[in-house]
């Protein structure tokens, strides 16, 4: 394993990390549907839905 190959696994391992760390954001924020309020399945406890 050669320096390139590390700094390759670097920017992906920050890339997954980056993603993970915005899709918590999204989910504290209430907006963990995917597909909008229209097609979650737990609309009814939604926090989001409340607003």
């Amino acid at each position: 394993m050669n320096t390139a190959d590390i700094i390759i696994i670097a920017i992906i391992a920050a890339i997954v990390a980056g993603i993970v760390l915005f899709m918590r954001k999204q989910r504290k924020n209430g907006s963990g549907c995917c597909s909008g309020c229209s097609g979650c399945s737990k609309i009814n406890s939604c926090p989001s839905s409340n607003k």
